[in-house]
């Protein structure tokens, strides 16, 4: 069901590409909020706190978020609870 949601094709359908990509994954809020977040992802095993780059602040963000060429941007919102 969660592939049909998100448009996946089957496993067998997926091309490889022998270059490597990257997603990059952009959290933008209060900084109590971002540093909980990312605290939380790590606990989950989704990434480790140090890979995440310094906060930028506001000013920084347009030049941190320059589009390439081909790519798209979609935006996660999750409520959350303190």
């Amino acid at each position: 069901m969660s592939q049909e949601f998100i448009g996946l094709p089957p496993m067998g359908d997926r091309l490889i590409s022998p270059a490597r990509r990257s997603v990059k994954i952009l959290m933008i809020g209060q900084v109590e909020d971002v540093e909980i977040t990312i605290a939380r992802l790590y606990q989950c095993n989704f990434c480790r706190v140090e890979d995440w780059s310094k906060p930028l602040p506001f000013s920084q963000i347009q030049q941190a978020t320059t589009k390439e060429p081909g790519e798209i941007m979609r935006i996660y919102v999750r409520s959350m609870t303190l």
